[in-house]
């Protein structure tokens, strides 16, 4: 408005050199016009905004709560589009967990399978071997679902829970396995808890094994002394079982028992001299024992009978007394009453003549025990060393994975170092005895002889 009046003014002081009061009066009264249309214009234009206004407000307000609206539903999605992301993963590691547990109910089931596998007993195969191959075989197939996996790992563990009600009243079941001859025989099982017994159509009978074969093997029980209660326990009748409560173990240890010429012969060549020194050195001992046990020994008071009646003048007396007692001491002092009369160095001299003549007599063939005892180690340690050449020699040939191939170097080596230690110690404690003994026997001849001496210087 202002803007309007300031226009008017300028055009009307401008035109006032030109046209005069009257041009001027006019272009007032031109001015004056359009001022008054511009205020109408103006007023009217205010009075269209006032109009259109209010309905401007109305729908600015309207757009605002819309917006606000618009914010608030969006809000609300977002957080439903959150907690839906939160309840999609959490639904995710629900079913990895899932998952995760079906593999290893899976890997479970398949590692009982395994292991109850490993646990039948070889005729039980023909039962359970199909169903553990299915469940072995499905848990490794990659086109089949967990499901069907664990379907069919389900049906060995109801096998294996009906496999334990059977075992613990027993069962009895038909079958086939193979005898001692290597022969397929038919027979009944008899399974009792662990223990498995097979009574054959044909009247053997034993303990059921795994052998090389997939066919059970049968094992006999103490050379058949059970078959006759086995084969009536079979036929559903009464019968006495060998029970092995080792479970085996003491079956094993018994078959590795041998006879004693068995052993020898695991020994190698070795074996053979170390008792060949043996027989003869226990025959010598035997010999020296019966020997020595045996040699005269004068009675009690005979070296004082002979002394007294040398001490009387009575030689042919004492020759007599002494004459009475036999064997080396005997003999002694026999020469000693004979020599009775001449110088007492001389008698001793010949006492002791004879003892040195009888010492050989009584130590014979000592030496040889004695020898034994030495020689007999280093035959077997001579034994081992061979048998060790022999055992690594099978080691060039078959390598170490074979331990039967090596066994036989191994006992040899052993067996040799066995048998010599076990000659040579009673060797020595034998020859301990009887050089003990023989120089016991010497030394009375000593002592006897110096008791003679003595008694000779105190008559003279």
């Amino acid at each position: 408005m202002k803007k309007l009046s300031t226009i008017a003014a300028a055009l009307v002081f401008s035109a006032l050199p030109l046209m005069g009061q009257s041009a001027l009066d006019t272009a007032a009264q031109n001015a004056q016009e359009k001022l008054d249309a511009s205020l109408a214009k103006l007023s009217e234009l205010r009075e269209t905004i006032g109009t259109e206004k209010i309905p401007l407000t109305k729908t600015r307000d309207s757009l605002f709560a819309e917006l606000r609206d618009l914010r608030r539903e969006a809000n609300r999605a977002q957080r439903i589009s959150d907690n839906q992301s939160a309840d999609l993963s959490s639904y995710e590691d629900s079913i990895k967990s899932q998952d995760e547990m079906v593999d290893y109910l899976i890997n479970l089931s398949a590692e009982f399978a395994r292991m109850f596998g490993s646990q039948l007993d070889p005729s039980e195969y023909t039962f359970y071997g199909d169903k553990i191959t299915d469940s072995e075989i499905s848990a490794e197939d990659p086109h089949i679902s967990p499901l069907e996996k664990l379907a069919a790992q389900k049906v060995v563990i109801e096998a294996a829970l009906e496999r334990m009600d059977g075992l613990s009243g027993g069962a009895t079941y038909t079958g086939k396995a193979i005898n001692t001859d290597g022969l397929l025989e038919d027979g009944t099982f008899v399974r009792f808890g662990p223990i498995t017994y097979f009574a054959s159509k044909s009247g053997s009978a034993g303990l059921v094994e795994q052998g090389n074969s997939e066919e059970p093997l049968v094992q006999p029980i103490l050379q058949g002394e059970f078959d006759a209660g086995l084969a009536s326990l079979a036929g559903g009748q009464e019968g006495v079982l060998p029970i092995d409560a080792t479970l085996d173990n003491a079956m094993a240890i018994e078959a590795t028992k041998e006879s004693i010429a068995d052993h020898v012969k695991k020994g190698g060549i070795w074996v053979y001299p170390i008792l060949g020194f043996a027989f003869l050195s226990l025959t010598v001992a035997a010999f020296k024992a019966f020997e020595l046990s045996t040699l005269p020994k004068p009675k009690e008071g005979f070296l004082s009978e002979v002394l007294a009646k040398l001490a009387n003048k009575d030689k042919e007396g004492a020759a007599h007394a002494a004459n009475a007692a036999t064997g080396p001491m005997g003999k002694m002092i026999q020469q000693g009453v004979k020599y009775s009369e001449h110088d007492p160095e001389l008698v001793e001299e010949i006492l002791y003549e004879s003892m040195v003549d009888t010492q050989p007599k009584v130590m014979r063939l000592l030496p040889f025990i004695s020898v034994t005892a030495a020689v007999a180690p280093l035959l077997g340690l001579l034994g081992t060393v061979t048998g060790m050449i022999n055992t690594f020699n099978r080691i060039k040939i078959f390598g170490t994975g074979d331990a039967k191939s090596l066994s036989g170097g191994i006992s040899e080596a052993l067996i040799t170092t066995e048998f010599g230690l076990i000659v040579a110690i009673p060797a020595l404690l034998l020859y301990a005895i009887l050089s003990r003994k023989a120089k016991s026997y010497i030394a009375r001849m000593e002592k006897m002889s110096i008791s003679f001496i003595n008694g000779i210087k105190t008559i003279g």
